[in-house]
């Protein structure tokens, strides 16, 4: 489905900035929608069924396609610019993660092992480090996996999901001055950092990915919300903090083996409170 209140009200909040002379903040906001566009228009031509395809809606793109073409020649955004430089980053991205895995440097993955954490201490924790997380062997089953476990979880609500995601996020928002860290994000909010930045980190490292690879799932889905960030620096902010959020790492990899043995939400958050000391 198109959101149209997506459109009409970044394009209504453009004019608003554009007139109150905020460039920043006014290119920021289309080029939100200018993302946004490019996908509605890909879903529309290649995913969306003929049930799902409505008249109205492709209208209604072409006629924001047409608004932005008109903007781009009065403020020289650069509209095209900018979509091959995804593009190119998109194919970059690409290649890497074909590349010989042999080549890949994976000592990141264990970073956080070697670090002093004060949220879990060996003599408390009574888990294996093999065992809080067991990788699967077939690549070919992923998907089979993937509908596994939302049958899995199907019976508990994303409240209750979500209580295991707050209170690690919390957690980790005490390793580091968050408030400054999120005033010095190239882009975004608090909540954008929380959901694009931490999460995705924590989560990746947690089921092994290189920093390459976490940081390539997250420039791919900044570039899709309109926020634009050099490799390089994310790639730093990830191994810094990777460093520091060790025993959140740890916390996610025990609360999804939990999960997967049928443990609920509220028990898991429990169990990482007595392991914390909180």
């Amino acid at each position: 489905m198109i959101d149209k209140n997506f459109y009409l009200e970044n394009l209504s909040a453009f004019d608003i900035l554009i007139e109150d002379e905020d460039r920043k903040q006014a290119e920021a906001v289309i080029f939100r929608v200018f993302s946004m566009l490019q996908r509605d228009k890909i879903w529309l031509r290649d995913v969306a069924t003929e049930e799902e395809i409505f008249e109205e809606d492709a209208e209604f793109l072409e006629e924001v396609e047409e608004e932005l073409r008109e903007l781009d020649e009065k403020y020289e955004f650069r509209f095209d610019e900018f979509y091959r430089l995804v593009q190119q980053e998109m194919k970059k991205i690409q290649s890497k993660s074909n590349a010989d895995p042999k080549e890949e440097d994976h000592s990141d993955q264990d970073e956080y092992e070697d670090e002093d954490d004060d949220l879990f201490s060996e003599e408390d924790d009574g888990f294996d480090d093999d065992d809080l997380y067991e990788e699967d062997k077939d690549e070919d089953d992923d998907d089979d996996d993937d509908e596994d476990d939302q049958d899995e979880f199907s019976h508990l609500s994303d409240e209750e999901l979500d209580l295991i995601e707050d209170f690690i996020l919390a957690s980790a928002k005490t390793r580091f001055n968050f408030p400054q860290f999120v005033q010095d994000f190239p882009e975004g909010d608090a909540i954008f950092v929380e959901g694009e930045f931490l999460l995705p980190l924590i989560a990746g490292k947690a089921f092994g990915e290189t920093d390459t690879e976490i940081a390539g799932k997250m420039l791919s889905s900044f570039m899709m919300l309109g926020y634009q960030i050099e490799m390089n620096e994310l790639l730093q902010m990830i191994q810094d903090k990777g460093k520091e959020l060790g025993a959140e790492i740890l916390a996610f990899k025990i609360a999804a083996d939990s999960l997967q043995q049928g443990a609920h939400p509220r028990d898991i958050v429990r169990q990482l409170e007595q392991l914390s000391g909180r």
